[in-house]
């Protein structure tokens, strides 16, 4: 899941640098007016990345997907997340078979994670159709956590504290911002994701690396869509500012993941 966040952050590469109504200079030797749509194009993503980088908090739903369904390789991993400066962050993730359920963080502390009942169950069937000897020991850890969090130690790398960090996003999007490759330009209103919204492509790769922007009001960005390499991500942002509560889960319903062994627990319901 940490991979669906640096999906967020490449929506850096679509900011430009200077302002609609300055010249762009090259090297140092010659100045170029940029054409009308690439001026306008510049213009909304520097706001709207703007805009991102100032929010107290918002939603981020994010999917990517690759491979192939008709070679049975096909992978899609999506979360739906609110998080906010603070470090707070609550949401849903769904990885397949196995990887579905629910996640919290407060204040930048301890990630946890509760299964759903239906990966649980999954992931029980897997274990007894793959290896009858060893399901005993799945289905009791299974039952262990049915119900609870897993509390996942802060430096794990699938549910660290830079998945929920706001402002680390922020300061990843500066920086991924000054690799920024050709030019980008703005394009008709349209509806994208059931948005009102003003498709900035990029000029080399059209909307195969495109960033909408609300169309009326503050241009806010709504959603930001990659693909390249057979890989496709889409990411959608919404209620920039809004408020949402948060609170770590009582004693009584967590599970500490490190008490299973294996790398952060990582060897929890291993066959």
């Amino acid at each position: 899941m940490a991979a669906v966040l640096v999906a967020a952050a490449t929506a850096a590469t679509l900011t430009a640098c200077g302002t609609d109504d300055k010249p762009v200079r090259l090297n140092g030797t010659f100045e170029q007016q940029l054409p009308p749509d690439q001026a306008r194009g510049t213009e909304l993503a520097t706001e709207g990345m703007r805009l991102l980088k100032s929010a107290r908090s918002l939603r981020l739903n994010a999917a990517i997907t690759k491979g192939s369904a008709t070679a049975g390789t096909a992978q899609r991993i999506e979360v739906s997340l609110r998080l906010d400066r603070h470090d707070n962050c609550t949401g849903t993730f769904d990885g397949g078979q196995g990887q579905r359920g629910e996640l919290l963080v407060v204040k930048g502390g301890a990630t946890h994670i509760r299964f759903s009942e239906s990966s649980l169950d999954g992931l029980l069937a897997e274990a007894e159709a793959e290896d009858p000897g060893v399901a005993a020991g799945i289905r009791q850890r299974v039952a262990l956590v049915r119900g609870k969090y897993l509390r996942m130690p802060k430096d794990n790398a699938a549910f660290g504290k830079g998945m929920c960090d706001l402002g680390g996003l922020s300061r990843a999007m500066d920086g991924l911002g000054e690799n920024l490759n050709g030019t980008v330009r703005a394009e008709e209103p349209t509806f994208r994701h059931g948005r009102h919204v003003i498709p900035v492509v990029d000029v080399e790769r059209g909307d195969a690396n495109a960033l909408y922007v609300a169309a009326e009001g503050r241009h806010r960005i709504t959603a930001y869509e990659s693909e390249k390499n057979g890989e496709r991500r889409v990411l959608r942002l919404s209620d920039y500012n809004e408020p949402f509560e948060v609170a770590t889960p009582p004693a009584a319903e967590v599970v500490d993941a490190s008490e299973f062994g294996g790398p952060a627990g990582a060897d929890l319901f291993e066959v």
